[in-house]
């Protein structure tokens, strides 16, 4: 059975809810088989997984910048069991999949991604989640909307790309494969006199011939194939090498449509999925701003009203999911750009190197932010002249 009339049979019914856990058993039992279009999706979501999972969960107390136990859970360890980038590619695999994630605490202070749950809806009163398993444990507790981080995808174009791409270009794929594995196949004319059918063993020979013989010859790189008398075996020329690249071409460009198709679903260049992306910066740029800041935004909010609320979010403190950490910084390369947000006030010293996945320095001058004389105020340059 394919992924996609897995998903067909699950969708649709709280019943009958697809988890991760469903997932990954399906793919216990397919890991040898060969679906380019799955290939393409769960690349394409381990990209945004890990690429979300490299930013920088800020906790902000009164304001301020903020390193506590919820830091700690957010940025390095949410449960025993996961680091944070397992525990982020989860959430995400969730919910793009299956269009909803759920992070639920325990009493004990662990954060975990939801397997399988059930969702009672409410008008205006908070939703309520039970039935909430995880690495194979069902939770007996019922959870409210604000006691969890509950997020939906709302991207249905996810599920009809499964629905109604994937069997097209899984039997495209397939095709193209069948036709090119004939191109390279043997084939052949064996012309057998009548002086041999009427051995009395001509059967068990022939048997033989073709069974053993035969198969051993298709099968060796280097191989001579014995004939006797009675037997003529040859092969007519054909445009084998000339049909072989042909269809390679054609399992190419197909690769290629289904990357961009899963690309464009899920707001990544396809260039970039696929690993050929010559503008690279251009493509990160995209990629950042269109597939990875929405999630983001998404998640921050969701952290911001389970842990903290409003009451505590006008007094300054929330979560803030930082973004521009996606991007790898080399100190080296990167010196004139560090100096310009170090001297424009944007970043501290500490900050920059933070950037640049180095060791902050704890010396007082290197966390306060520094402005050179060429900035000025705007009342200041209306004035003319020098404050």
């Amino acid at each position: 059975m394919k992924l996609i009339d897995y998903l067909r049979s699950r969708f649709g019914s709280k019943k009958n809810a697809i988890t991760l856990e469903d997932i990954e058993r399906y793919y216990s039992h397919q890991a040898n088989e060969f679906n380019i279009t799955e290939l393409a999706l769960y690349t394409t979501i381990n990209l945004i997984a890990r690429s979300i999972a490299k930013s920088d969960f800020v906790t902000v107390k009164s304001g301020k910048e903020y390193h506590g136990a919820e830091y700690y859970a957010w940025n390095y360890r949410p449960n025993r069991h996961e680091t944070k980038i397992e525990f982020i590619t989860k959430f995400v695999s969730s919910l793009i999949l299956r269009n909803e994630a759920l992070i639920f605490e325990t009493a004990d202070g662990q954060m975990f991604v939801a397997d399988g749950f059930s969702k009672t809806k409410y008008a205006v009163f908070d939703d309520k989640f039970s039935n909430i398993s995880a690495f194979g444990y069902n939770f007996n507790k019922t959870y409210t909307s604000s006691e969890v981080i509950y997020l939906k995808y709302n991207n249905f174009a996810v599920q009809n790309l499964l629905q109604n791409m994937a069997v097209t270009y899984e039997e495209l794929m397939t095709s193209a494969s069948d036709r090119y594995n004939k191109s390279v196949g043997h084939k052949g004319i064996l012309k057998i006199s009548n002086m041999v059918t009427n051995d009395t063993d001509f059967q068990e020979k022939f048997s033989a011939l073709m069974n053993d013989r035969f198969r051993t010859y298709f099968e060796a790189k280097n191989a001579v194939l014995p004939l006797f008398d009675g037997y003529d075996y040859s092969e007519p020329s054909t445009d084998a090498q000339k049909s072989t690249n042909s269809e390679i071409n054609d399992i190419e460009k197909l690769k290629s449509e289904i990357f961009a198709n899963v690309g464009n679903t899920l707001h990544v260049p396809p260039a970039l999925i696929a690993g050929t992306a010559s503008q690279l910066s251009d493509c990160m740029d995209a990629f950042i701003g269109n597939a990875v800041d929405p999630i983001a935004n998404m998640l921050e909010q969701a952290i911001t009203n389970a842990k903290y609320g409003a009451s505590e979010y006008v007094k300054g403190n929330y979560m803030l999911i930082d973004t521009t950490t996606v991007r790898h910084i080399d100190a080296i390369s990167q010196a004139n750009n560090l100096d310009k947000a170090i001297a424009s006030g944007t970043l501290t010293p500490a900050k920059a190197q933070r950037y640049c996945n180095m060791l902050p320095c704890s010396e007082d001058w290197a966390n306060k932010y520094w402005m050179t004389k060429n900035y000025q105020t705007a009342e200041v340059a209306l004035r003319g002249g020098d404050d």
